[in-house]
C-alpha cells in the first residue's frame, strides 16, 4: 500500500502529502491565473503539476524512512536528489524544468553545486541510496497509477502519459548537467514563479492549511455607509494605478480598500497589501482592518501582521524540515489581507530565502502604500524603483495616498508610474474639514507644562507629542497624575505592551506620545500640544484632534485648538531638517485657521526644493536598486545581498533582559509570534551606545540590560536591578 511510505514525521503518508500539495496547487492556480502566459511558457502548470507529483518520492528511500521513527537515526541525504530519476516515467519530450523545480524545492543551486564537487556524496552513497527505494517501487507505482485521474482533476487534462517504475537510472547527469548548464535556459519569471508554486504548495500543504483565502468580492456590508465622500466614490469606479489625497479622518482606509476590491480580477483572489511606513503603525491598522473583515471569515487568518521576522521564521522552519508550530505562522502570512512596512516587500528584492514565495505572492498583488509622505529620500527611492518593478514585471496594481502630498512627490509618481487617476477631495466638500486652529507658543513644552495642566483640568481630552522618547518620559511623568486614565505611547515598548496600550487609547485623558500617533490610530482628543516638526508630520498629529463628524459631515467640536511649541528639545536634530521645521513655524504663524486648501499651499511652500540636498540620494537609490532588481536570477538565495538588506534599517530588534526567559521558553516551543510580543526597537545609534557600555548580551537574540517599565517602556538610561539579588 501506498500508504506505508511516510512523508512525515507526524505519520502522514507521501499519498497524502502528495494530494495535500496538489490541492493547494489547484487554488492557487486559481488565485495566480494566466502564468504560463505572463511568463511565456505554455507548460508552466503542467510542469509544476508534474513537479509536486514527484517532489517527494526520494523519500521512499529506506533510510528516510527509518529517520521518519521517534528514535530514527539522521540520513544524511537529500530525498529531492533521489526523486529526479524517477521523473522519467513521464513521457514528455522535455523534462529539465520539472526536474530542476524538484532538485531546488530545499536547497538552491549553490548548495547542490556543493553537492556535485563532493566525490563522496555523488559516488557510492548516490547509488546505495537509490537501491534504498527498491523496497517501495511498487507502492510508488501504486500512486503513479493514479496520476491520469489527478492530472484530469486538476488541469482539465490527462497532461501526459505515464510509466511504471521499473529500473531506476543511476546516471548522475540526470540533474549534474541541468545544475551546472541548463538551468540558464529559463527565464527569470519561468524560474521564480515556478519555483515560488512549488515552495508555497509545499509548505502550506506541511503546515496543515487546506484553503486559501480570498479578498472579499464586495464590501457593501463590510462599510455600510449611508453616505461616502467623493474620494470613495470615486475609488468604488476607478480602475488601475491612482493617488489619493484627502485629509486625515476623510475615510482614505475605506477608500483605499474600495479601489483594492473594484481592481480585483476576475478570479477574485489577488492579494492586497496595506503598506505602512512604521512598524509601530501596523499594530493599529491590523486590529482596525481585523475588526471589520475577520465577521465575515470563519478564522481571524484573513488579515496578517506581517512583522520583520515572522516571515524569516516560517521560511527558515520550512527549509529546514521543521514543522512544528508552523500551522499559525503560515495562516497569519498567507492571508488575502496584508498589514505591513515597505521593508516586508523589499526584502523579497534582495533574494533572501523564500524569495521565489514572495515574489509569486505579489503576483497581480494591489498595494495601498498609506502616508507616503513620511519617508525619507533614501527610502522613497526604494519604494519608486520597486512600484514600477510591481507594475511592469509582475501585473501589480498601485495605490498611493496621503493627506499631505507635496507636489513634487506626487509628481514623481504620476510621472514615473504612469499614474493618470489622481483623487482629491472636491473643493466644496473639502471646506467641511476646518477643524483647527492653530497657536504658535514661544518656548519648549517644559517651559510651558502649566498651559497644558490647565487644559486637563478643564475636562479636555489632551494630546501631548513629543519628538523624542526621552522627552516624552519626562513630559509624562509629569502630567501623569493630573488626571486619571493616562498613558505613554512611543516606540520602545514591548509589542505586547504597545498593543495593550494602544487597546484604551480611545478611553483616555491624557496621551502622551511620540511620531507613532502620526499613522494609523483612529483616536479623537480635543486639543493637541506638539513640539515643532516638518509641517507634514504635524499635520498627521493634529489629525487626531476633532476626528469625528456630526449628521452633516461637519466637525462635532467645531474648531479646535492645536498648539505648537517654538523650541524642540537638543536631540531634535538627529530626526529633523532644522531648515524645514524653521519654514514649517513661519509658515503656520501666519495661518491661524487651517483649511485644507491652505495647508495644501503651505506643504508646497515648504517642500519647494523637494528632497533639497537629498535628490541625489534619491536619484542615485532609485537607480541602483532598479539595477540589483533586474539581476535577480531564480533558484540561487543571495547570503551576500542579506547584510545589505538589514543595512537598510535604521533600527534593531532587541528584548529587554527582564524577558529573557519568556522569550526563550517562547522560541523553544515554536511559539514565535507569541516569541515577538517581547521585543521592541532600538535606533542604531542606542544600540552602539548599549554595545559601549557592555549593556549587550546575544543569545540566539539580541537581549539589553536597561530598565523597562511596562508604563513607560524602556528606560535606556537606567540599568535594571538585579531581579536574583536579596
Amino acid at each position: 500500500m501506498s500508504s506505508t511510505i511516510k512523508a512525515k514525521s507526524n505519520g502522514e503518508s507521501l499519498e497524502e502529502h502528495t494530494n495535500n500539495c496538489l490541492n493547494i496547487f489547484a487554488q492557487l492556480k486559481d488565485i495566480y491565473p494566466d502564468l504560463q502566459k505572463f511568463t511565456n511558457y505554455p507548460s508552466f502548470y503542467n510542469d509544476t503539476f508534474d513537479a509536486l507529483f514527484f517532489h517527494d518520492f526520494g523519500k521512499a528511500a529506506e533510510g528516510f524512512q527509518k529517520s521518519l521513527s521517534p528514535k530514527g537515526e539522521e540520513w544524511k541525504y537529500r530525498h529531492e536528489i533521489l526523486s529526479t530519476p524517477l521523473i522519467n516515467c513521464l513521457n514528455k519530450e522535455n523534462l529539465d524544468f520539472v526536474k530542476i523545480l524538484v532538485l531546488t524545492h530545499h536547497k538552491d543551486i549553490n548548495k547542490l553545486v556543493e553537492y556535485i564537487e563532493d566525490s563522496d556524496f555523488l559516488g557510492i552513497r548516490y547509488e546505495e541510496r537509490l537501491e534504498e527505494i527498491k523496497p517501495n517501487i511498487n507502492a510508488l507505482n501504486e500512486i503513479i497509477t493514479k496520476y491520469p485521474e489527478i492530472s484530469k482533476k486538476i488541469l482539465g487534462s490527462i497532461e501526459c502519459k505515464v510509466d511504471l517504475i521499473e529500473n531506476i537510472s543511476k546516471d548522475k547527469s540526470i540533474w549534474e548537467e541541468i545544475i551546472q548548464k541548463k538551468r540558464m535556459d529559463f527565464s527569470s519569471k519561468m524560474g521564480i514563479f515556478g519555483k515560488g508554486m512549488i515552495n508555497s504548495c509545499d509548505y502550506l500543504a506541511s503546515s496543515g492549511i487546506k484553503t486559501i483565502l480570498k479578498p472579499l468580492p464586495s464590501l457593501s456590508n463590510v462599510y455600510n455607509f449611508k453616505s461616502v465622500t467623493s474620494v470613495q466614490e470615486k475609488c468604488l469606479s476607478t480602475k488601475g494605478n491612482a493617488i489619493i489625497i484627502s485629509p486625515t479622518g476623510s475615510g482614505k482606509t475605506e477608500a483605499s480598500l474600495f479601489w483594492a476590491t473594484n481592481n480585483l480580477d476576475k478570479t477574485l483572489g489577488n492579494r492586497i497589501f496595506y503598506v505602512l511606513p512604521y512598524t509601530a503603525s501596523i499594530n493599529a491598522m491590523y486590529r482596525r482592518l481585523l475588526i471589520k473583515l475577520s465577521p465575515y471569515y470563519s478564522d481571524d487568518s484573513c488579515v496578517s501582521l506581517l512583522h520583520g521576522k515572522a516571515s524569516y521564521f516560517l521560511y527558515k522552519m520550512f527549509y529546514d524540515g521543521d514543522f512544528r508550530g508552523i500551522h499559525n505562522l503560515s495562516k497569519k502570512i498567507y492571508s488575502p489581507y496584508k498589514v505591513m512596512t515597505p521593508f516586508q516587500i523589499l526584502k523579497h528584492f534582495f533574494s533572501l530565502k523564500g524569495y521565489e514565495m514572495g515574489l509569486l505572492e505579489m503576483y497581480r498583488g494591489r498595494f495601498i502604500f498609506d502616508e507616503i509622505h513620511s519617508y525619507d529620500a533614501k527610502t522613497a527611492g526604494l519604494i519608486l524603483s520597486m512600484c514600477e518593478y510591481l507594475i511592469e514585471e509582475n501585473d501589480a496594481k498601485i495605490l498611493i495616498m496621503s493627506a499631505t502630498m507635496p507636489s513634487f512627490l506626487k509628481n514623481m509618481f504620476l510621472d514615473n508610474l504612469h499614474i493618470e487617476n489622481e483623487m482629491v477631495m472636491d473643493k466644496k466638500e473639502l471646506s467641511k474639514y476646518l477643524r483647527h486652529k492653530c497657536k504658535i507658543i514661544d518656548g519648549d513644552i517644559l517651559e510651558n507644562i502649566d498651559l497644558i495642566i490647565k487644559r486637563l483640568q478643564n475636562k479636555e481630552k489632551v494630546l501631548v507629542v513629543c519628538n523624542t522618547v526621552n522627552r516624552a518620559q519626562d513630559v509624562y511623568k509629569k502630567l501623569k497624575n493630573v488626571v486619571t486614565e493616562s498613558a505613554l505611547l512611543h516606540g520602545r515598548f514591548i509589542l505586547k505592551d504597545r498593543e495593550a496600550i494602544e487597546k484604551n487609547l480611545e478611553n483616555l485623558n491624557l496621551l502622551v506620545g511620540t511620531q507613532v500617533i502620526e499613522v494609523s490610530l483612529d483616536i479623537d482628543y480635543d486639543v493637541c500640544f506638539s513640539e515643532p516638526a516638518p509641517i507634514d508630520a504635524l499635520i498627521q498629529r493634529f489629525g487626531r484632534i476633532n476626528r469625528r463628524k456630526n449628521s452633516d459631515g461637519l466637525p462635532l467640536k467645531g474648531i479646535c485648538d492645536v498648539f505648537v511649541f517654538s523650541k524642540g528639545s537638543e536631540n531634535d536634530r538627529y530626526i529633523y531638517d532644522k531648515m524645514i521645521v524653521n519654514k514649517t513655524l513661519k509658515v503656520l504663524s501666519e495661518i491661524d485657521l487651517l483649511f485644507e486648501d491652505k495647508l495644501y499651499e503651505a506643504v508646497d511652500e515648504i517642500y519647494i526644493n523637494g528632497f533639497g540636498n537629498k535628490q541625489k540620494e534619491f536619484e542615485d537609490t532609485k537607480t541602483s536598486f532598479r539595477k540589483m532588481i533586474d539581476r535577480i536570477v531564480p533558484f540561487n538565495n543571495s547570503n551576500t545581498r542579506e547584510s545589505d538588506f538589514y543595512d537598510l534599517f535604521n533600527s534593531i530588534e532587541a528584548v529587554p533582559e527582564k524577558y529573557r526567559q519568556e522569550y526563550l521558553d517562547c522560541i523553544r516551543n515554536k511559539k514565535l509570534f507569541d516569541a515577538m510580543q517581547y521585543c521592541l526597537q532600538l535606533t542604531n545609534g542606542q544600540f552602539q551606545k548599549l554595545l559601549k557600555e557592555g549593556r549587550v548580551d546575544f543569545d540566539k537574540k539580541t537581549f539589553i540590560t536597561a530598565k523597562y517599565d511596562p508604563e513607560l517602556g524602556l528606560l535606556i538610561n537606567e540599568h535594571e536591578e538585579n531581579q536574583n539579588i536579596i
